[in-house]
């Protein structure tokens, strides 16, 4: 997990002047990707949802970026037997924005993986994961995997001793155990930004210099790989990356088959339906 953590550290700016040029700015990334769930929810953190396929799709997530959830992976782990769960979140990030953002607190936000290991799309298992402390000095705390107190869009905190707590930017846990990081990463996600808008035009935003392009649709497929552009290059991303044994995740190997997904929860104000 470490290995991978240097790979993919967060992109920086060499001067003062490296911020990630206008085309990459905030409030141009509703992009499409694998299915996101919403959910509002707190105190006893029930909830009231929204359901998302794309990255900052609803007002409420574009105006606090901590409720996104970018992209969700799961693939592998360098060590045989051994899984990697990804979570993003906030982006985009310019390098020059990336010393300042921080994950929700703890009071405002609970991010959670949530796994299905019986074929029913109803999460069995959930990591969960709640931050405290400014920017830059947070403490994340994990507990999970654990089977959750309920299932669907009403969430509540898991009791118990957490599996893991320490500070974000470092890798936590052991390597033959549960390891977490929790911090900035280089935003693997690639899109050329500027052709998806060709093609779709009514996701396109309305400031900045994608606003520009036509409101009719100007364009039927991608550019050529060799043509394309990454719009989402030297952007960053907050990731929540979990290792574990895949055993943990498929009852010691007898479910085989799961499905992974996260969610963000927002605590309900008091005396809010």
């Amino acid at each position: 997990m470490s290995d991978q953590m240097d790979l993919d550290r967060p992109a920086r700016a060499p001067t003062p002047r490296a911020a990630a040029p206008a085309p990459r700015r905030a409030g141009t990334r509703r992009l499409l990707a694998a299915a996101v769930l919403v959910a509002a929810v707190g105190g006893a953190l029930a909830a009231r949802s929204s359901v998302a396929s794309d990255h900052q799709d609803t007002p409420e997530v574009e105006l606090d970026p901590r409720l996104d959830v970018n992209d969700v992976y799961a693939f592998p782990a360098a060590t045989p037997g051994r899984i990697a769960l990804v979570l993003g979140t906030s982006s985009p990030i310019t390098p020059a924005q990336t010393s300042t953002r921080a994950f929700g607190n703890r009071q405002e936000v609970l991010y959670q993986l949530k796994v299905d290991n019986t074929g029913d799309a109803v999460e069995d298992l959930v990591f969960q994961l709640t931050f405290t402390g400014p920017a830059h000095n947070q403490t994340v705390t994990l507990h999970g995997p654990v089977a959750p107190n309920g299932t669907g869009t009403s969430n509540t905190l898991v009791r118990g001793k957490p599996t893991l707590v320490g500070r974000t930017n470092a890798v936590l846990g052991s390597a033959d155990g549960i390891q977490l990081f929790a911090g900035p990463r280089d935003d693997p996600f690639f899109i050329d930004l500027e052709q998806f808008f060709r093609i779709i035009p009514d996701r396109k935003p309305e400031g900045g210099p994608l606003a520009q392009l036509p409101e009719d649709p100007s364009a039927a497929s991608f550019r050529a790989p060799g043509d394309a552009v990454d719009f989402l290059r030297g952007i960053n991303d907050l990731a929540i990356v979990i290792e574990l044994p895949t055993a943990m995740l498929t009852d010691g190997g007898a479910r085989p088959r799961f499905g992974v997904w996260g969610t963000t929860s927002r605590a309900r104000k008091p005396g809010a339906r």
